[in-house]
């Protein structure tokens, strides 16, 4: 794992890594930040949100509105395929107009942070699925929120908490991913926004309170066959106008292909759009070819022309290779080391323009079936233990000690996000009603 000196030499010495030193993130505080030091070289976008300062790096957009009362920043992208508006600026307006503004914010979509200043405090909405990290503190006594918790770290020197420090040298670390438990960082003090939260932060204390805005009701479920056909067409014609958007919106744009659900429902969604996309796989290492061949194959039989890049499995053939990994691992935390494969197709795609986005479905993200398999059960349990939350994010076997600090983990994250009080939905699907747990 690298150290932030490490980092701050390569940074130091070698200005194309800074384009990767937290890419794409953003910083917003009130306290005082020199944007020529580390690590921002005087590269990183600065503005003033009313008396906050907001840094956001040079590949990363953000949109400004000041209303009456309030002042509205969004960073990143987002669109809206209810009323087709895919322009943030108008969508900020639409916003600001709207007297139900959590019905309209639901309908968003994007990868984004939505932060909305007024004179008592300060609220930070993000994306439905929180594909844009948000990470948020108070520390001696400043308020920081950033896309990335290290940044706020290395701003602020802190150092990550025991607990992190262990579980991070824990054997079986790796498995699973390198994501920290709840809405935990590597910092005591800095937590992530989950989805479907809205985190108000009061002024002048800037004390911090998460609240839930979805779903504040009842779900309304389908009744029978007719409405459940009904719902699925309106989800296709919702996925396929979000495709119509995103088409419209980039210049070039790409969906990456696979032989996997996710890829597939993203090119069957651009149906009748397939001229406006490009199709490509990579291969990275030796278990991408399956995936890539079947792309292949998909791409032939609905007529668009596909590339696959073919990326050596030979760091030689790579300059900067250590300097790459050092830099990534920073700017997920030093918690853990990324993959070697990543790291090559990292420098490979570094400077190959040949698209502006990738594409990609999270209809298949949102609740997996592994999750409830690791407990041997046909359906996930209608609302889960810290225990249970525990085993599904880790094995921890024969590490009661870990079990147990992570099981506290859970259960503050279930109190601190009222994870217990999601209205359960039923979902009919055939002749069969089954209860959907929450993921």
């Amino acid at each position: 794992m690298s150290s932030i000196g490490e980092v701050k030499r390569i940074t130091d010495d070698s200005p194309k890594f800074r384009e990767v030193l937290f890419a794409r993130g953003y910083l917003f505080t009130d306290a005082e930040i020199d944007g020529n030091a580390f690590p921002f070289y005087g590269e990183w976008r600065t503005e003033k949100i009313c008396g906050y300062s907001l840094l956001v790096h040079p590949k990363a957009k953000y949109y400004a509105l000041q209303t009456e009362d309030s002042s509205l920043v969004l960073i990143g992208h987002a669109y809206n395929p209810f009323d087709g508006l895919y322009d943030e600026n108008e969508i900020l307006r639409k916003y600001a107009d709207s007297e139900d503004k959590i019905g309209y914010f639901n309908q968003w979509t994007g990868v984004f942070t939505l932060i909305v200043v007024k004179a008592v405090g300060i609220e930070v909405w993000g994306d439905c699925a929180g594909m844009q990290c948000t990470y948020y503190g108070t520390i001696e006594k400043h308020f920081y929120l950033s896309s990335h918790a290290q940044l706020i770290g290395d701003l602020c020197n802190l150092t990550q908490s025991a607990y992190v420090r262990k579980l991070t040298h824990y054997r079986f670390w790796q498995m699973y991913g390198l994501f920290l438990p709840g809405d935990i960082s590597q910092f005591d003090d800095v937590f992530r926004l989950v989805p479907n939260h809205v985190l108000n932060v009061a002024v002048p204390k800037f004390s911090c309170k998460l609240t839930r805005f979805y779903p504040n009701c009842d779900i309304s479920v389908v009744k029978n066959e007719w409405e459940y056909d009904e719902t699925i067409v309106e989800i296709g014609r919702l996925l396929h106008k979000n495709m119509e958007l995103i088409a419209n919106k980039w210049d070039k744009p790409a969906i990456s292909m696979t032989g996997g659900m996710d890829s597939k429902t993203t090119v069957a969604c651009a149906n009748g759009l397939y001229d406006k996309f490009d199709f490509y796989s990579y291969i990275s290492m030796y278990g991408d070819r399956p995936d890539a061949e079947a792309a292949e194959k998909i791409a032939a039989a609905i007529g668009v022309t596909h590339h696959t890049y073919t990326i050596s499995e030979n760091d030689g053939d790579f300059e900067d290779v250590s300097a790459m990994r050092a830099v990534m691992e920073h700017n997920l935390g030093d918690i853990g080391a990324v993959n070697a494969n990543d790291v090559r197709k990292r420098l490979f795609f570094l400077n190959t323009p040949d698209f502006d986005v990738e594409v990609k479905s999270w209809v298949s993200e949102i609740g997996r079936a592994n999750y409830y398999k690791k407990f041997g059960l046909k359906k996930m349990p209608t609302r889960l233990s810290p225990r249970q939350m525990t085993s599904m994010y880790k094995f921890f076997t024969y590490n009661r000690t870990d079990a147990n600090a992570t099981d506290k983990i859970f259960r503050q994250y279930i109190e601190k996000t009222a994870f217990h009080s999601i209205f359960p939905a039923i979902c009919i699907c055939g002749n069969s009603a089954t209860a959907a747990g929450e993921v």
